[in-house]
């Protein structure tokens, strides 16, 4: 049996989209699957609502977030189960031991002028195993480094788990070896589901002091964890709304126990609130500095490859005019002919087909370029679909691509790579002024395959995923389109040769680096590469470059902005009823954060 009820409706208390990011209070929630971090923002809304338990089952429930429960009838054991709204993109109702929430989402509550974020991430010990916790996880960092600083990340446990799971235990360690060792004084230790221990400790308190003995050990960063930092808490309250809604009678014993629930929680939240606000906000952008090396890195693919591709365009154009030279002494007052790039950054991201059948060669000023004919999805937001790369899995999910090409022949785009022929008149055009150009050109080449070079290293060895050598891929999708423009009459067949040979000296090298890796594991023996502080200055480098550095510096920045807006999608203002405004909680946490007004 199922019940379930509609989303409550007529808000009118608004967050401030206008807020000063250095003004808002960001939380992240950290825990494993099943721990509660839904309920507790669930929660967190009816009592920022209502004074007490009484008041919020006569009013009208509040949620923003799906979820589902079971409840079973005492007497005859009936099991029913109890749903809060309706699975969407982002919540899943599973009973597999599956994440519920499948992406980071952020929730934004009004608290007078200033604003309260709390980051809902997805579970840690998903049952697809170890690896989908490392994409979780990498979702996690993705999301957070898009905000400039947290105020707090609440580690969420049960307060009766004997063992912490091994994928909890990789998950933490993982976000402390990511984070700056100043992020110790701003974690939090929340217990959910505390009634069963009488709102004390319980068995996870000796699992979770070894583990961080042990990382203090490994890593030399001490947590701190005291009653300070550590807060108890039990949502069975919100849970009792939902049957109350869904009249389900329980007994006054039962009722007894959720108002104690409700009382205890509200005053719990009050003094997480002080410690929080006690915090010196922590700065994300500053101290991820692995994740930001590796977040940085895995933007470069496209830009590179298009930037080798537009180098061989430009190399086979001064060849030409050495040729018309050396057969006509006055082509040299022409100047050299080269193509520019101009960087057009779309709007929203977009889902384009890239098959041979979506797509054909037309002649423009002279010259044949490629011309795609189907963008599948003007506006694509969808979950999860990694920018600029190739073959994502993700765009399976896409059902709005309008033909009937496979997902693999589709690509997600945040801007578009427009070349315009140009003649530069600032040099002459004879036969010494050329090969210099094409000499800076190949230079620029060698010293860009260098330092993207070291970089894919660096994320080889560091990275918590495995890289995906998305330049390889798109150095055979340039490949193929420079083919399909030569079978149409064009004159590139040098191109296609150079760009061979590019990835083929490219993929050699990079496999004798993995394999060398490889072999020194279990060895004393270490394979150097750079430190995460050397990434940015490397970046820095190609952006300088004086021939192709603004285009790849341009390209990079739409990808960012591309992340930006699709994150956006993902953040949720709560409205809340005009009654929050004078009620309890919130004239307590007003105190909290503006102690002086």
């Amino acid at each position: 049996m199922t019940s379930s009820f509609p989303r409550s409706t007529g808000s009118t208390l608004k967050a401030n989209r206008r807020c000063p990011r250095h003004h808002e209070i960001n939380i992240l929630l950290l825990g494993p699957t099943g721990v509660g971090k839904s309920t507790f923002i669930n929660a967190f809304i009816n009592y920022i609502t209502y004074n007490t338990l009484e008041e919020a089952i006569n009013g009208e429930m509040q949620y923003v977030i799906p979820s589902q429960f079971f409840h079973t009838e005492f007497q005859t054991f009936t099991e029913q189960t109890i749903k809060v709204g309706s699975e969407d993109k982002y919540e899943k109702f599973s009973t597999h031991g599956e994440s519920g929430t499948q992406q980071c989402r952020s929730f934004v509550f009004p608290i007078g002028t200033r604003n309260l974020r709390f980051i809902d991430t997805p579970g840690i010990g998903d049952t697809r195993g170890i690896e989908q916790d490392a994409k979780n996880f990498q979702e996690i960092l993705n999301h957070i480094s898009e905000y400039k600083h947290l105020n707090a990340v609440f580690i969420m446990l049960k307060p009766n788990e004997e063992r912490l799971t091994v994928s909890f235990r990789f998950v933490v360690n993982e976000l402390l070896r990511h984070l700056h060792i100043e992020l110790a004084a701003n974690l939090m230790f929340v217990f959910t589901n505390a009634h069963s221990t009488f709102f004390k400790p319980g068995s996870s308190t000796p699992a979770l002091r070894a583990l961080l003995n042990k990382h203090g050990l490994e890593y030399k960063v001490n947590i701190p964890f005291s009653t300070a930092n550590s807060f108890l808490f039990d949502n069975e309250a919100f849970r009792y709304l939902a049957l109350c809604k869904n009249n389900i009678q329980v007994d006054n014993e039962q009722r007894e126990s959720y108002t104690k629930s409700w009382d205890h929680s509200v005053a719990e939240y009050s003094r997480l609130m002080k410690t929080v606000n006690a915090c010196k906000p922590h700065r994300v952008r500053n101290t991820i500095s692995l994740n930001e090396a590796e977040q940085l890195i895995r933007k470069l693919p496209r830009p590179i490859a298009e930037t080798a591709k537009l180098i061989e365009d430009n190399v086979r154009l001064a060849k030409d005019q050495q040729g018309k030279i050396r057969s006509d002494v006055q082509s040299s007052s022409e100047g050299i002919l080269q193509n520019e790039v101009r960087i057009i950054r779309l709007e929203h991201p977009r889902t384009v087909c890239v098959s041979e059948k979506c797509c054909r060669v037309i002649d423009e000023n002279g010259k044949k370029r490629i011309q795609y004919l189907s963008i599948c999805h003007e506006q694509c937001y969808l979950n999860g679909v990694q920018q600029e790369t190739l073959y994502d899995p993700k765009l399976q999910d896409c059902f709005c691509m309008v033909c009937d090409c496979h997902w693999l022949q589709h690509k997600h785009i945040t801007y578009e790579c427009i070349t315009n022929p140009v003649r530069m008149r600032s040099s002459t055009g004879n036969l010494s002024n050329i090969e210099q150009r094409i000499n800076d050109l190949r230079e620029e080449q060698r010293k860009i395959q260098d330092v993207y070079k070291k970089l894919v290293r660096f994320l080889y060895t560091n990275a918590l995923l495995p890289a995906n050598d998305d330049f390889l891929d798109y150095l055979e999708y340039f490949i193929r389109e420079e083919q399909t423009i030569r079978n149409s009459g064009g004159n590139n067949a040098q191109i296609i040769v150079n760009l061979q040979r590019l990835k083929d000296e490219y993929k050699q090298e990079m496999d004798l680096f993995k394999r060398t890796v490889e072999e020194q594991k279990g060895t004393t023996n270490t394979i150097e590469t750079l430190k995460a502080s050397q990434i940015l200055d490397l970046v820095n480098e190609l952006y300088q470059l004086p021939i192709t550095g603004q285009q790849i510096r341009q390209q990079v920045e739409g990808i960012v902005i591309g992340q930006e807006k699709g994150n956006a999608q993902r953040e949720i203002y709560v409205d809340l009823p005009t009654t929050a405004a004078s009620s309890k909680v919130m004239r307590q946490l007003e105190e909290i954060i503006f102690p002086d007004e």
